[in-house]
């Protein structure tokens, strides 16, 4: 059976797992946890997403995450909008948002085990290389060979592999310079924990214009098993114009400032008050394009592929599956 290696858990690979299927023997490894940017953790009962808010899906894709994934949620309150003055009005119909009880993480990786792949995670790879039309993976757990290589990653963690691969090609070079020209916008997240409920119509509120430095804010309690009841979180993102001016801020400051926007927002001073936060910047959140669709057929040639939101050129969950599973159903073309 062929062999196929993928680099990066996140729901692109798993997108890449699923389409590959049985197909071939599938072997994940990832430098950090399974998931990531759709990322959640847990704190003093609370399990908050802070990367990806909700995963949206098309049709085709709803009924691969409803057979793949257990104890699936979908979060019925709607999303608002809100404009530069900070005025709230309801928003246009809306395809399903999902996340489980155990946070988004969780469909991520029980898409990599509805797959039948071998998912090791918190194993960075240190180096690839290809040799004799086989490819080499290099971990701290050993050398792996495959006869397809996925790099389902960032487009900067993809430079930094192809710049010290073992690989003679110009194609090499060529593909670490595109990664590299590939622009990223900063996301700042900031979960806010009270020690009230806060009810509101909707589950979450997004900026119809990018001059408001607050980009959405989310409530978790939304979301079935995630908050206990009397309590409430409410997950801030700040949009890439304010990562920017803010570079250098500290975590408690984001903190506060994120205290603030809520209360303004949801009209509410008891906002300004919390008792905990989590602070988490994406450095890598937004890809402002793609690399085109020419440069996937070309890595094919040396059966190599490529998966992500980068590649796609759209910084949505949705794009990224959908990246993953297109790659996927060409390598199992192809096999």
């Amino acid at each position: 059976m062929d062999r196929v290696c993928i680099v990066g858990a996140g729901i692109a690979g798993a997108g890449v797992a699923q389409a590959i299927g049985d197909a071939a023997s599938v072997d994940v490894f990832e430098a950090a946890n399974v998931g990531g940017r759709m990322a959640s953790l847990e704190r003093a009962g609370c399990r908050i997403d802070t990367g990806a808010s909700y995963l949206e899906v098309d049709d085709d894709q709803r009924s691969l995450i409803e057979r793949a994934t257990t104890d699936l949620r979908e979060i019925d309150a709607p999303i608002w909008q809100f404009d530069a003055a900070g005025d709230l009005s309801e928003g246009p119909n809306q395809p399903p948002r999902y996340s489980t009880p155990d946070g988004i993480d969780r469909i991520v990786a029980d898409l990599f085990a509805d797959a039948g792949a071998t998912v090791t995670d918190h194993c960075p790879v240190e180096r690839i290389g290809r040799s004799a039309g086989c490819w080499r993976v290099e971990t701290r757990e050993g050398t792996h060979d495959a006869e397809q290589l996925v790099l389902a990653t960032p487009a900067t963690a993809t430079r930094s592999l192809l710049r010290s691969a073992d690989w003679t090609a110009d194609f090499r070079t060529y593909l670490a310079d595109l990664a590299d020209s590939i622009p990223y916008r900063t996301m700042d997240t900031v979960a806010l924990h009270y020690p009230f409920a806060i009810d509101r119509p909707y589950f979450g509120l997004v900026s119809l214009e990018s001059v408001y430095d607050v980009a959405w804010i989310a409530r978790e309690g939304c979301k079935r098993g995630h908050v206990p009841s009397g309590e409430a979180v409410l997950v801030v993102q700040f949009g890439p114009a304010w990562a920017t001016t803010h570079h250098t801020i500290r975590p408690d400051e984001a903190a506060r400032a994120a205290a603030d926007r809520a209360a303004d927002l949801l009209d509410d001073e008891e906002l300004f008050e919390f008792d905990w936060f989590e602070y988490q910047r994406w450095g890598s959140a937004i890809p402002g394009r793609g690399p085109g669709d020419s440069l996937l057929d070309r890595a094919a040639e040396f059966d190599l592929a490529l998966a992500g939101d980068w590649v796609t050129g759209i910084g949505r969950t949705r794009a990224a599956l959908e990246s993953g599973l297109a790659t996927g159903r060409r390598i199992s073309n192809r096999l």
